[in-house]
């Protein structure tokens, strides 16, 4: 038996503001959202656990997406999005909202339901530290992380962060997150570091927005390129979230991880061509197949 995958993660509503000055407002969003869309379209009925706000349009999600376990809240995070030129983003909490972890899963969420594959997705360092642990109590066979950056510009030690790497089984951060963990901004060298930090881990996979990703397998001597699909890109809101979400997808699917990062990159395209969850709207079956066969002729290695 095959058991759909759980993510973890925050519901949000979004105040967005883009370099060219234009806004989008009351959008909604959150990690976890974005992230189970993302498998959706190769799993079904994953499940989401986050704590849900009584105001947050669930209709929005479609029909694809179990939310069963997720916890009822009087209102949900809201959030300003603040986007720059070079792809930089900055989500900021709103004053009714400044307390994260009150909107975040706990422990006790972990054991409302089994899972045998889950996503963190960014969360407080504490939250996703007892996340591991209980999701590791309770038999879940893999685990996949994304980091949070506040967290970086914190107070929590290189050791500290290689102590939680060295206990999940996938991990995906992005540029941005990479270069505050290690003040290095080419993606490749990047992967290098990581894997001396991390050698056990099953992949890391960098995620660097317009130009795709870049991936290491363990046990291989290979980088995997695999470049962003071009489509026209409407609102680049929880891409990488939906690139997360696809992987997870893709492993609960055939277990095979080169394909499972195709997957993940799919579920991105569909992410940025429209605003909210509007882009996954399109994404047919043939469309899915269609672009997944051309990032398989397009995905380059090179020389960890």
């Amino acid at each position: 038996m095959t058991y759909p995958p759980a993510i973890y993660g925050n519901f949000a509503i979004d105040d967005l503001v883009f370099p060219d000055g234009s806004t989008q407002w009351a959008v909604p969003g959150g990690s976890a959202a974005y992230a189970a869309l993302g498998a959706s379209l190769w799993t079904d009925s994953p499940a989401i656990v986050a704590p849900i706000g009584e105001d947050y349009p669930a209709n929005s999600l479609g029909s694809r997406i179990d939310l069963s376990r997720c916890r009822h809240l009087p209102l949900t995070m809201r959030n300003w999005g603040l986007y720059e030129e070079d792809g930089r983003r900055h989500f900021i909490s709103r004053s009714s909202s400044r307390n994260w972890r009150e909107f975040s899963p706990t422990p006790a969420d972990v054991r409302s339901g089994y899972q045998e594959r889950a996503h963190i997705a960014p969360l407080p360092f504490e939250v996703t530290t007892q996340l591991v642990r209980e999701l590791r109590l309770v038999g879940t066979k893999s685990i996949s992380l994304d980091l949070d950056d506040h967290d970086l510009l914190g107070n929590n030690s290189l050791d500290r962060m290689i102590e939680l790497l060295s206990s999940i089984d996938f991990f995906m951060p992005s540029q941005q997150d990479v270069l505050m963990l290690l003040a290095e901004t080419d993606p490749l060298e990047s992967l290098r570091k990581l894997r001396t930090l991390v050698p056990e881990i099953t992949f890391i996979a960098i995620k660097c927005g317009a130009q795709g990703s870049i991936a290491h397998l363990v046990g291989t001597e290979e980088a995997i390129r695999i470049p962003a699909l071009s489509v026209e890109v409407l609102d680049p809101t929880g891409a990488g979230d939906a690139f997360c979400g696809g992987v997870l997808g893709g492993l609960t699917r055939q277990s095979d991880p080169r394909e499972a990062l195709l997957c993940g990159a799919v579920s991105a395209s569909f992410c940025i061509e429209g605003p909210g969850f509007s882009g996954f709207a399109t994404a047919s079956e043939e469309t899915v197949n269609s672009r997944l066969a051309e990032l398989r002729q397009h995905t380059t290695i090179q020389k960890l």
